[in-house]
């Protein structure tokens, strides 16, 4: 374990308020200036279950969940024996390490000890000192875990005071509880030996999900079109929760259906639109993607994944859905596809989506998981000076205007309704420039050939204009380690793990999905092996750059609803460089 950090779960069963007990001990280290990356497992049913909250705190830089554990706050006896038990498996997380403490009522009993440190307290009894239900026990628990490690009392409290300041004498009753907590421990327990540094400047505590909606918002977003649907529905709720302040429309309507024809009109209106869901809603999407495509209307999708098929595992993570993006909509048209690699990219990618679809007038899909969708991440700013590319615009009162005219770039002029002298057809169907049906009474295959070539000829454009792709440690690697979207900070973490034991791997990070930018191909070539890394079953990303590349991948693949974790992940990297798999 690294004693320049602490890895914290808290785990008890849902209605027991564990995700709440997390955020506060998250935001705690975030106004310490600490690095956080936190972790949410949970189930789908309101009450019981198993659920747990990892926060990972440190002041180095930390890029995943990390691998063992610190300090447990077991709300359960389930919580007591999973946590510290090295033979249950939760999807390769390790469990408390040697040195680590477990916090828990002393009521629990009949637990086996695995050699860690075992503190019951009277956290039932000091919660009923201050309400009238134990469920308080969990803020007596935080109390306690911060003690542990030293960390000020009253920072915490200035952070469950913020928690529960809407509710009055609430606040003052769980900071009492707390520090009850908080002494209790002081007194009985000697705290944990660790290294932390604790700064004086706070950082800034952000979910996925509203990275994204704020990245929606600074790239010029007015409406947006959502039905629920977990863990789309993260970025819902910001929409939900700031739509008053930004300046935005945000409707829900009776289905995902409605909700994508709702942005396609309004981007069609001249009006900045969005949509998302998650894997089953935008299933229900997919006629509507292909009549932007058609249409040529900029239209930018939300898509957070989550294992299926069907309602699969409705709250558990997965890269899934790459196959269904880029396949959605009959027929070929030009689309694209963004991955962001954190939270602060989600933000970035989410602006940046904004200007593509609207400069290539064609559907741009940011697409995360669950994992990433709904975990926070700290980061010290976002840079807000962005400028709002409009794309091509017609200009008023021109004869016999051409909508759809064969441009070198592919990408022609947009009109608003109602705009002076700019008359002209948008039709689902195929047409000319004028946008007239030309499969009617009689087609006319040299329109068709004509309207294909300029759709798709925005690709190369936009792949002309591609980023570079990102690398990590790559400059002498002899190994590439190929991933995307979520998986970067996990994967950095085993390429420094295998480094440490003098194995030259490098990561290929790919955050611009599809079309995907061929100096990847430059990247690998010479490589001894190419290992793409990736949450799903099927391998969708890896095939996807071997019809591109036509080059030669090994899989590492995960599956089971839960993310990568470092150690566990650089194992595995290593038995393919062995040659073991």
């Amino acid at each position: 374990m690294n004693d320049r950090e602490v890895v914290i779960r808290v785990s008890g069963a849902a209605g027991d308020g564990v995700q709440s007990a997390g955020q506060i001990i998250a935001k705690s280290f975030s106004r310490k200036g600490m690095n956080v990356v936190t972790y949410n497992y949970y189930q789908d049913i309101v009450r019981g279950g198993t659920s747990w909250y990892q926060i990972r705190a440190s002041s180095d830089p930390v890029r995943s969940q990390g691998d063992g554990l610190d300090i447990v706050i077991a709300l359960n006896k389930d919580g007591v024996q999973r946590h510290t038990n090295p033979d249950i498996d939760e999807g390769g997380a390790s469990p408390l390490s040697k040195e680590g403490i477990v916090i828990f009522d002393k009521s629990i009993q009949g637990y086996e000890e695995h050699g860690q440190r075992y503190v019951p307290m009277p956290l039932s009894d000091i919660a009923m000192k201050y309400s009238n239900n134990a469920l308080m026990r969990n803020t007596v628990a935080i109390g306690a875990a911060m003690a542990s490690i030293n960390l000020d009392f009253e920072t915490l409290a200035g952070v469950i005071g913020d928690q529960f300041g809407s509710k009055g004498k609430i606040a003052d009753l769980n900071v009492n509880a707390a520090k009850e907590g908080y002494d209790y421990f002081k007194k009985n327990q000697e705290p944990l030996k660790k290294n932390l540094s604790f700064g004086t400047k706070p950082k800034y505590l952000v979910g996925g999900g509203d990275a994204i909606g704020l990245g929606f918002v600074s790239g010029g977003m007015k409406f947006y079109a959502g039905y629920p649907m977990t863990p789309a529905s993260s970025a819902l709720m910001y929409f939900a929760n700031h739509a008053s302040k930004f300046d935005i429309v945000l409707k829900i309507p009776e289905d995902e259906i409605s909700a994508i024809n709702m942005a396609i009109g309004a981007n069609y209106a001249g009006v900045r639109s969005a949509t998302g869901s998650s894997g089953g809603g935008f299933s229900l999407m997919v006629e509507a993607v292909g009549l932007a495509g058609m249409l040529e209307v900029p239209l930018v999708i939300y898509e957070a994944q989550r294992p299926g098929p069907s309602t699969g595992l409705p709250t558990k993570t997965e890269q899934g859905d790459l196959n269904l993006v880029l396949g959605a909509g009959q027929g070929d048209f030009p689309r694209i596809v963004l991955a962001p690699r954190n939270v602060k990219e989600c933000f970035e990618l989410g602006r940046e989506a904004m200007n593509l679809a609207a400069r290539y007038q064609t559907p741009v899909f940011v697409m995360v998981d669950l994992y990433l969708s709904e975990h926070y991440e700290t980061v010290d700013s976002f840079d807000l000076d962005f400028k709002i590319d409009e794309g091509k615009i017609a200009g008023d009162n021109q004869e016999n205007f051409r909508r759809y005219e064969d441009t070198e770039d592919g990408i022609s002029p947009r009109a608003f309704p109602g705009q002076p002298g700019l008359m002209h057809n948008e039709d689902s169907d195929e047409h000319n420039e004028f946008g007239q049906v030309v499969s009617d009474a009689v087609t006319d295959p040299r329109e068709r050939v004509k309207a294909m070539n300029k759709r798709m000829r925005k690709m190369e454009t936009y792949r002309k204009n591609m980023p570079p792709t990102y690398t990590y440690k790559f400059s002498d690697a002899e190994y590439a380690v190929v991933q995307w979207g979520s998986t970067a900070g996990v994967v950095e973490e085993a390429v420094d793990i295998l480094r440490n034991k003098g194995i030259r791997v490098g990561a290929i990070e790919v955050t611009h999905v599809f079309p995907l930018n061929h100096d990847i191909g430059d990247l690998v070539r010479g490589k001894k092996k190419i290992i793409v890394v990736e949450n799903n079953y099927g391998g969708q990303f890896d095939r996807l750059l071997r019809s591109e590349l036509l080059v030669r991948t090994e899989p590492v693949r995960k599956y089971d609803g839960e993310s990568f974790y470092p150690g566990q992940l650089a194992e595995e990297i290593e038995v393919v460089i062995r040659g073991g798999k």
